[in-house]
């Protein structure tokens, strides 16, 4: 009976081992940004690891080689830290369409960073919206700030219709 129960135990630690690998292998580590284009406008949606972010950017060595754009203290306040990040957006994110340089604004940041930076993979969004005097769009093109690191890139073109109640919608792709 005492093996059965080891066995038993040895069992749901596999099994558990085992799931929390394969969750763990099926999470981007990369930063993502999704670049949503529809009618002229631009929405970036950007999904980073801030935990890891706001410690590079605490690092003197790592903006000493060039690895981020600034370097935050720790005696800051975070309304100061949450400034100087959504400047640092700003300042060092670049959309293009049809190879012009739009003038973008930052809709939506995470208004917790010492939550993030304490939490151990705390991931977060911030928002970006451009507007494009062009209405049909050739290209486009996104540069994000050094510090975040790779960035797993998408693009994405809404198709949309109205349909009656109980009708079909039908997309040719």
């Amino acid at each position: 009976m005492n093996l059965f129960k080891h066995f038993l135990s040895f069992s749901i630690y596999t099994v558990m081992l085992c799931t929390s690998a394969i969750t763990h292998a099926h999470a981007l580590k990369e930063t993502t940004a999704t670049i949503t284009v529809r009618s002229g406008q631009i929405d970036v949606l950007v999904n980073a690891d801030f935990s890891h972010w706001l410690s590079l950017l605490h690092s003197n060595e790592a903006w000493l080689l060039g690895d981020t754009e600034l370097v935050l203290q720790d005696g800051q306040s975070e309304q100061v830290k949450r400034k100087q990040l959504q400047e640092l957006v700003l300042a060092h994110t670049k959309v293009q369409a049809n190879g012009a340089l739009l003038n973008c604004q930052l809709n939506q940041f995470p208004a917790k960073l010492i939550q993030l930076h304490k939490g151990h993979h705390s991931r977060a969004y911030f928002r970006l919206g451009c507007v494009s005097p062009h209405k049909q769009l050739n290209s486009v093109s996104l540069i994000l700030p050094k510090s975040l690191g790779r960035a797993y890139t998408s693009l994405v073109q809404p198709k949309q219709q109205l349909i009656g109640a109980g009708k079909k919608a039908e997309f040719k792709l």
